[in-house]
């Protein structure tokens, strides 16, 4: 009797890979995002006196940093 074959097309079978790759951030970007978050919360709060789109600003910018140096090696 022979084997009936599938349907289906079979693809070689490919290894694994990781199509996004996390790594921790340097010291230095976590240094740097969380002087700007801090500035941030506080600056929202109302307890430095800059201007809140400023203190919005430094809290995105911190978060991209954040969120850049766990995706790119050299940040």
């Amino acid at each position: 009797m022979t084997r009936r074959r599938s349907y289906r097309r079979r693809s070689p079978r490919r290894t694994s890979r990781r199509v996004l790759e996390t790594r921790a951030p340097r010291k230095l970007t976590l240094v740097v995002a969380s002087i700007l978050y801090v500035i941030g919360i506080f600056g929202v709060a109302g307890f430095f006196a800059i201007p809140e789109p400023y203190a919005t600003a430094a809290l995105a910018i911190a978060g991209g940093l954040l969120i850049l140096g766990a995706l790119l090696r050299s940040l």
